[in-house]
């Protein structure tokens, strides 16, 4: 009975050994800056940057801290739920706020990796001294930022442990005053840890 249990334990801590972390890393393009404390990128296109980062953090989904500075001299504005994740030939798009915080628990708060304000620094020191004045407006999932500043958001989607690359496309960044609509798409690989 003693040798079951043995064959048994190791079998289960083997089994243990085969579930490992992923790893999400961008792949480098041009014009785009890899921000190397967090590895997320950053991008500037039509007056508009945008950093991304992966949440190493989240285990449950995969999540995505997304920056937005509005360096235009109009509003800007855009939907999460427009924002999709191609991975196997898939795509998806975003959870809901509420199906994101069940899945994440009521004692999650997301927030940007602490090391992203050296990554900014060193990239365009400015940003960092931007602030936060996005808002909601008559849609309440359009999210418009005034010009001069920032805006964070997170997106999550639902996790298949596959080690495929993935690709993050924000559609749709809207100037509201000259109608122009700018796209940014970022890819990134996958690795086990």
């Amino acid at each position: 009975m003693n040798k079951f249990w043995i064959i048994f334990l190791i079998f289960l801590a083997g089994c243990g050994g085969l579930r490992s972390t992923r790893n999400i890393l961008p792949v480098p393009e041009t014009e785009m800056t890899i921000l190397q404390r967090t590895k997320g990128v950053a991008v500037t296109k039509n007056d508009i940057s945008v950093l991304v980062v992966y949440l190493q953090d989240v285990k449950e989904l995969d999540g995505f801290g997304i920056m937005i500075v509005n360096e235009t001299p109009n509003w800007i504005s855009f939907k999460k739920e427009e924002c999709i994740l191609i991975q196997d030939g898939e795509v998806r798009y975003p959870l809901s706020d509420s199906k994101a915080s069940a899945r994440l628990g009521s004692t999650y708060k997301p927030k940007m990796p602490n090391d992203l304000i050296m990554d900014i620094s060193n990239w365009r020191r400015d940003i960092n001294f931007r602030s936060s004045r996005g808002t909601k407006v008559v849609d309440e999932n359009k999210i418009s930022i005034i010009s001069g500043s920032k805006e964070t958001v997170f997106l999550y989607f639902s996790t298949q442990g596959s080690i495929t690359p993935m690709q993050l496309i924000i559609p749709n960044i809207y100037n509201e005053s000259t109608k122009q609509r700018t796209n940014f798409s970022f890819r990134f690989i996958v690795e086990r840890k």
